[in-house]
């Protein structure tokens, strides 16, 4: 029982390590901001893509795609 409950104290601090942020991803028309969303990503290149196909899916028209 004490195994187990090592165990499971071990894969929660496993998956506790894994950090997630929240971006805020612009798309960009001129080179001036025009539509804003917000993804949940491990990294930025992430947020950038996770943003892309969203606002493809949306069907917005852009340029480019920038997150902070």
């Amino acid at each position: 029982m004490k195994k187990l409950f090592l165990l499971g104290i071990f894969m929660g601090a496993i998956g506790s390590a894994h950090a997630s942020m929240k971006y805020e991803c612009w798309t960009y028309v001129g080179g001036k901001p025009d539509k804003m969303t917000a993804v949940v990503a491990n990294s930025k290149s992430e947020a950038v893509e996770l943003s892309t196909a969203k606002f493809r899916d949306m069907g917005v028209r852009f340029d480019y795609v920038q997150c902070k």
